[in-house]
């Protein structure tokens, strides 16, 4: 192969691999979105509350944990 046609197809295989990553970081960035959205939310509870809820084994409903600390 001559110089002009290893010349080519080095720019074409770039070409194919710039075009390439733009496809596929467009297709993931919903993904991506959502899993930024996900960690900003978490970051928000700084407190690191916990929710924690037991069944009321006379009615069957669900309450929040009486605190044992006391």
């Amino acid at each position: 192969m001559s110089a002009v046609g290893t010349l080519a197809v080095t720019i074409a295989a770039a070409v194919g691999t710039v075009a390439l990553y733009r496809y596929v970081d467009r297709r993931t960035k919903p993904l991506r979105d959502a899993f930024s959205e996900i960690k900003n939310a978490a970051k928000g509870n700084a407190q690191g509350t916990v929710l924690d809820y037991e069944q009321d084994p006379e009615s069957g409903v669900f309450k929040p944990k009486t605190s044992r600390r006391n």
